[in-house]
Parts: C-alpha cells; structure tokens; sequence
C-alpha cells in the first residue's frame, strides 16, 4: 500500500519530492503546509479535482477523502477520462498527513522557493512557488496556494524549456458547507 501512495504522490506532486525520506534532510526549503493544516483541511468529504493536459490530450484526476484520524486520511484517488468518467479502477489507500506534507519537500540545493500569485480555473491565489531542478529530468514549477492545504493548484513541468504537461485544480471543495472554489 505505501508504494502505491508513493507512486500516486509522486505523480499528483512530482518525482522531485522526496517521498521515500523517513525524516526530512537538514538541506530542506520549508513546505507551502504543516500536516496539521492540510489534516484540518482534509475530512472527510473533502474533494479536489485537477486536470492535465499532456501532448494535447486532458485527463482529470478526484482526490476525495473517505475518513480521517489524528494522524491518517483515507483517501480516494480517481483518474476520469475528459468526459468525467472513470477511465480505470478507483485507488483508495491510507496516507499519514506528515507523509503528504513531506511531498512537497524539496532540497535547497536544487531548489528555490518564492511568493507569488498561483493561477489556476479557480483564479489567483496567494501563496508559495517552487522551482525545482533536476540532474537529467524535467524542471517542474509548483505553485501552493495559502488557502487551499493540499496538492499545487499549479504545476508545470518542462524538459529544455519546453512544456511537456500542465496540471491545474479545476475544484476544491471542504465539506459541510465550508469555503468551495469552483
């Protein structure tokens, strides 16, 4: 199960998290979120929705939590096709929230990290944008948004300079009534 939430956080955040560090490197730039306001943000019922576009073609991807604890989420990850519907089984697995913080760790050597506007279908938002280099992989730009705790509401990756996919929320949306953005 901890490989198949490594190998769906690597895709949902980017290869450049380092996912698999049991503690995170004293060379680390500070994450966009605390665990603690990505679980407050992340009960059950919460749902994100981001769409890719990659050589063209869109796909969607739902992220809803079934439940939580003090220290996990279950979580449902769902891949639709452009029409919104599933285009493979959905994943469910269980994730600790200091895990899903650690995805948008990144070493100072190969990476900055700087306020700026985010821009996704939902708007502008405040928050923090990383740059992430890597030795023989794609540069990815990640933007986190203060007020939506959870995966980039942007994030582009490019191979020498151009652009090879675009990720972008497309729904965020708290349950029971609080704030959604749509």
């Amino acid at each position: 199960m901890r490989r198949a939430l490594l190998s769906l956080m690597t895709q949902v955040c980017g290869a450049a998290a380092l996912a698999d560090a049991p503690v995170p490197p004293p060379a680390a730039l500070p994450t966009p979120y605390t665990a603690e306001q990505i679980r407050d943000a992340w009960q059950p019922g919460f749902r994100v929705e981001m769409k890719t576009t990659e050589a063209g073609t869109e796909t969607l991807q739902r992220m809803t939590v079934l439940s939580v604890t003090p220290e996990t989420g279950t979580i449902r990850n769902e891949k639709l096709a452009a029409n919104g519907e599933l285009s493979e089984p959905p994943l469910e697995f269980e994730a600790k929230w200091t895990e899903l913080r650690d995805h948008a760790r990144f070493p100072e050597a190969s990476a900055t990290r700087e306020r700026a506007e985010c821009r996704s279908q939902l708007g502008a938002q405040p928050g923090w944008r990383y740059e992430i280099a890597q030795q023989g992989g794609p540069a990815l730009t990640m933007c986190f948004a203060d007020a939506t705790p959870g995966p980039p509401v942007e994030w582009e990756m490019r191979r020498g300079g151009a652009l090879v996919s675009r990720t972008e929320h497309v729904s965020y949306r708290r349950p029971s009534g609080a704030e959604e953005k749509r």
